[in-house]
């Protein structure tokens, strides 16, 4: 078992990209709950039986970030709507600048919850603005499983960033490009 000391000596330069990247883009409190994803999923890839099938082939049982890539996908593999798998693979990809900033591993929290189109935004906005990749079709394809009523009324009815998210997501699911529906409403 690994102490906490030992997580935080992980999770700390990725937790630190995070917060800068949050930061630029205008939502500092996206990195925190990335961050806390990460350490949850560290904790119970520690906790997993060494005697688990995930350890075979490994060359020691420690746990460590690419170990905890692959176990976020073997999570996923046995239980697609695994959040905790899901978010860890979004938060690893943002932090090491995937192209698809994790979008798909959203897909299913969209579906189950219309709030989540707020944090797929963020997402795709993270990317275009940190590295200059347009996310708009991965953004269209994830916002694609949300229930349409339920994002249109986020949109009518809250405030803030669940009202702002929720009409950029409308608008590119209506086909616009990210660029054009976040500059619209940010």
């Amino acid at each position: 078992m690994v102490t906490a000391a030992d997580i935080d000596q992980q999770i700390t330069p990725i937790a630190d990209s995070l917060r800068a990247a949050a930061n630029a883009v205008g939502h500092p409190d996206t990195a925190d709950r990335l961050v806390t994803t990460l350490r949850a999923a560290l904790a119970a890839l520690d906790a997993l039986p060494r005697t688990d099938e995930f350890w075979a082939g490994w060359a020691n049982d420690r746990p460590t970030i690419t170990k905890l890539w692959e176990y976020a996908r073997y999570r996923l593999d046995r239980d697609p709507d695994d959040r905790l798998a899901g978010r860890t693979l979004v938060a690893l990809a943002l932090s090491y600048g995937a192209n698809d900033g994790g979008l798909p591993h959203l897909t299913a929290e969209v579906t189950a919850d219309a709030t989540v189109v707020g944090d797929a935004v963020i997402a795709a906005q993270w990317i275009w603005s940190q590295i200059g990749i347009d996310t708009t079709y991965e953004l269209r394809r994830t916002l694609s499983a949300a229930d349409r009523a339920a994002v249109e009324r986020l949109a009518r009815e809250h405030q803030g960033w669940a009202a702002v998210a929720a009409r950029i997501a409308l608008d590119v699911l209506d086909g616009a490009s990210l660029d054009e529906a976040y500059t619209r409403y940010r």
